[in-house]
């Protein structure tokens, strides 16, 4: 013997508000997702971005080294070498952070930038008593500042590869949050023509019932 007509209905209708809370339940916590995993790429934009500002920084310092050697107002450029390291430093803690392969293979560049820089200012020659060897300056300060020149570039083109790095993460996020969003709205409102045609139907039905 099949159950009463009501008591189909009832749980029909129990069903369908069941169904709905659970929708909404979803669009809820897909929402927190969503905003912790904007809040994430925030927290891992600005480190990068404060890096790569870093990273120039340095390198302005290590030419502007070099140049006050160069102009005979400093002995030797090893204070420039000052700055390498900390370049090298931060690259090593930016790499550790596992980035983009974009921005990866520019980190490696100036590595590989900073260690050919080193090794030429290395090469400089001192001064002794005031003297110094002209020939091998000459050899060599070319070489430094063209060196140091394209690391700077490098630099440049991190802080470009870091920003569209950014950019397209958060252009990616914006597009799901606003996915999530319309989703979210289509099925509450799906949800609510349900219940309200349910209970229309549900009330007509009692009328029928009770006119019969």
């Amino acid at each position: 013997m099949g159950k009463p007509a009501g008591l189909q209905i009832r749980r029909w209708f129990g069903f369908l508000v069941t169904l709905l809370l659970v929708v909404n339940g979803l669009g809820l916590a897909g929402s927190i997702v969503i905003s912790r995993s904007v809040r994430a790429v925030v927290e891992e934009a600005e480190p990068l971005a404060n890096s790569t500002e870093f990273i120039q920084r340095e390198i302005l310092a290590a030419q502007r080294t070099l140049f006050q050697y160069l102009a005979e107002f400093s002995d030797a450029p090893t204070a420039a070498l000052g700055h390498l390291d900390a370049v090298d430093q931060r690259v090593a803690v930016m790499r550790a952070a596992h980035p983009s392969p974009a921005v990866a293979a520019e980190l490696d560049k100036i590595l590989e930038g900073t260690d050919r820089y080193r090794k030429v200012l290395e090469l400089l020659p001192r001064s002794s008593q005031g003297s110094r060897d002209w020939t091998r300056l000459q050899e060599y300060s070319s070489a430094a500042v063209n060196l140091g020149t394209a690391v700077e570039e490098r630099a440049s083109r991190l802080a470009q590869a870091a920003q569209e790095e950014i950019r397209r993460r958060r252009d990616d996020m914006a597009t799901v949050a606003v996915a999530a969003l319309w989703t979210s709205i289509a099925a509450l409102t799906a949800s609510a023509l349900s219940v309200v045609a349910l209970r229309h139907w549900w009330k007509r039905f009692q009328e029928l019932i009770l006119g019969m």
